[in-house]
């Protein structure tokens, strides 16, 4: 009996070992096919699965002894121990006596003898599973999948592109001629980073009706159907995010690309040597000159140029050179160059100043010259009083600006008149208007303020008293305001030679209010009207701040726009599936953050529901940070002046309050 028992219990264990084999063999088969290609690879690693599971399995049940199948009895027939004592006695023999031991196996055989080995091993349900797992298995293994031709799946650089419509997108890039960079060819990109001015060509395989590229913020881009594509062209300014959306019946699928834009770098020129302002005691001399410049594409032109100022006041007369460079290129990218710089040859007299900087040029034709931190050279003690009469600090008397030298700028900028364009020119006229600016506060400085008593005033210098009743060096210093106001309005629409005519009368007039002649009036500080009859009257325990709530800015379009795609990626977190417009319009809210590109990109390319919940979870993140980082600095708000708050406030807190009856 025992050994029927063993036996069953052995098959009952290989029936089990099989069933969990062809359930290994399911799940392993399953994510091959998904993750791998190769359906004969799927299936050759799940078949070595399902049999290490299965023998691991069934090396458990082979050894079903004697005591295992007593167990069972046991379990399926109480026989209070009886068939586990006797199970012991056979495969451990104790020191015991004949006839016990054979009473004890007359009694077992006599209580099994009525006992159903079917309850006690059953194999009717093992056999049930096993046989429909291995069913499974068969059709898992040898039914092949139905095609879905209306959904390819790309990748690149690690990425999966669901794209219904859209059979194959190409990208081709054409660096400008300048970079010196090969043309690069895309096949089937998330995104794409391009040199600022390149011309990017986007070539469509599809079998509708038409396509466009829909960026927010931008008009639509019609693609011009060729043969059998559609193809667009356009240069790369900012960084976008494009929708390609098939036109026509039966494809509602669309596909997201991210264009990233970087932009040529400025070169950068630094004058190593000797880097510091010289004071020179004689115009005699060589002085040596270190210059470095660097740029990321290649430099063009490395150059040292000088201005020479002589002269002082509103007298100052200027020139400008070149010093000869010996230029060593490293390679492309780095340039160095030395000068000996002869200061015998350039005709220096005592007081005169020399205004030194490196330039540097890249190789991009629109891009304009960097000029490294400018340096001077002062000859003899007379250039220090080129800064009379102004209010500025003793370092600072060598960076003040004159009208003289804002005539000479304007000057220099319609020589050369041909060589900007639109935008460079009106920046250039509007950097010379911050100069005049300049002058313009520092004269207004000067004229500031009034006498007291200017009859007392001139009684005290008989020089004054004579000449008080011919001063006009206010009116003077008026009208040079204005013409310098006008001047500068001119610059700031543009018109450089219309402001020239108007900044020599400003000089003019400055020079006949400088004359020996005019005298000035002291600045004096006008003292705050004070009332004298509340002085005094109040309450120390009444005083307190003032306060009011600050009124909230108006939301500017940026935070509207950032408000609706946060409404709609909320919207957009039950759908589960990856648009292409949404992305595009999150990359666009700041095409310079690499967090914004980078989830859009996600959010395009998402093939599961959780990994597409994910980066809306993480877009939703990031656009909240925008805004925030947006509304970090409060908006200015102007509360108008209330003369009359200060005495009402007063009033209220004199009047005693009376309780209500």
């Amino acid at each position: 009996m025992l050994d029927g028992v063993s036996r069953r219990l052995r098959v009952q264990s290989w029936l089990w070992a099989i069933a969990t084999g062809g359930a290994v063999f399911g799940v392993v088969l399953v994510v091959g096919l998904v993750l791998s290609s190769s359906r004969q690879s799927a299936t050759t690693v799940a078949i070595a699965a399902g049999v290490v599971a299965a023998l691991a399995m069934a090396a458990g049940g082979w050894s079903q002894g004697a005591s295992a199948a007593a167990s069972a009895i046991e379990r399926a027939v109480p026989l209070d121990n009886l068939v586990v004592a006797a199970a012991e006695l056979i495969e451990k023999p104790v020191p015991t006596s004949a006839e016990i031991r054979a009473e004890v196996l007359r009694q077992a055989d006599a209580r099994l003898a009525s006992a159903d080995l079917s309850q006690v091993a059953p194999l009717r349900h093992p056999i049930a599973i096993a046989l429909s797992v291995l069913t499974g298995c068969a059709v898992l293994a040898f039914i092949q999948p139905a095609p879905t031709p209306s959904i390819q799946v790309h990748q690149y650089l690690g990425s999966t592109v669901s794209a219904i419509g859209i059979d194959n997108l190409t990208v081709r890039v054409v660096p400008p001629s300048y970079a010196g960079r090969a043309i690069e060819s895309f096949e089937n990109p998330v995104q794409v980073s391009v040199l600022a001015g390149s011309r990017i060509s986007l070539e469509v395989r599809s079998a509708a009706a038409g396509v466009v590229a829909e960026a927010p913020g931008a008009p639509v881009l019609v693609l011009e159907k060729q043969r059998d594509r559609f193809v667009a062209e356009f240069p790369a300014t900012r960084s976008i995010g494009l929708a390609l959306r098939p036109q026509g019946n039966g494809v509602p699928g669309s596909r997201f690309i991210s264009i990233l834009v970087t932009p040529d770098m400025a070169p950068s020129v630094r004058v190593h040597a000797p880097g510091r302002d010289l004071a020179l005691p004689a115009p005699r001399g060589v002085i040596a000159i270190e210059v470095e410049g660097a740029d990321d594409l290649g430099l063009a032109a490395l150059t040292l140029r000088y201005t020479r100022a002589a002269g002082a006041g509103e007298s100052l007369t200027f020139t400008q050179g070149d010093v000869p460079l010996r230029v060593t290129r490293r390679d492309d990218r780095r340039w160095t160059a030395t000068a000996r710089w002869t200061l015998d040859s350039l005709g220096l007299a005592d007081g005169d100043v020399l205004v030194y900087s490196a330039i540097a040029r890249d190789r991009n034709p629109s891009g304009a010259p960097v000029q490294s931190e400018p340096y001077l050279i002062e000859i003899g003690r007379a250039s220090v009083s080129a800064g009379a009469g102004f209010g500025l600090p003793a370092d600072e008397r060598k960076y003040a600006i004159s009208q003289q030298m804002v005539i000479y700028r304007t000057e220099q900028l319609l020589a050369a008149r041909a060589t900007h364009g639109p935008d460079s020119w009106l920046e250039q006229n509007r950097m010379i208007a911050i100069e005049q600016r300049m002058v313009r506060a520092e004269v207004v400085f000067l004229g500031g303020g009034e006498v007291a008593d200017e009859v007392e005033e001139a009684a005290s210098s008989d020089e004054l008293a004579e000449g008080r009743l011919q001063n006009a060096g206010r009116a003077e210093m008026l009208r040079a305001i204005n013409f310098m106001s006008r001047a500068e309005a001119q610059l700031n629409d543009g018109q450089a030679a219309a402001a020239l005519p108007i900044e020599r009368d400003a000089l003019r007039a400055l020079e006949r209010a400088f004359d020996r002649r005019r005298y000035f009036l002291r600045t004096l500080p006008d003292r705050s009207r004070i009332d004298a009859s509340r002085r005094l009257t109040g309450v120390l325990t009444d005083a307190r701040s003032w306060t009011k709530d600050r009124p909230q800015p108006p939301a500017g379009p940026a935070l509207e726009a950032q408000r609706s795609v946060m409404r709609d990626l909320a919207a957009s977190m039950a759908k589960g599936t990856a648009d292409a417009a949404l992305a595009a319009r999150v990359a666009a809210l700041d095409a310079g953050s690499a967090g914004l590109q980078s989830v859009a990109v996600r959010l395009a390319t998402a093939a599961t529901t959780g990994a597409y919940r994910a980066a809306v979870d993480t877009a939703m993140r990031d656009v909240a940070a925008l805004a925030q980082a947006m509304l970090a600095t409060p908006a200015e708000i102007h509360v108008p002046a209330d003369p009359m708050a200060g005495r009402l406030a007063d009033e209220l807190r004199r009047t005693p309050k009376v309780a209500p009856r």
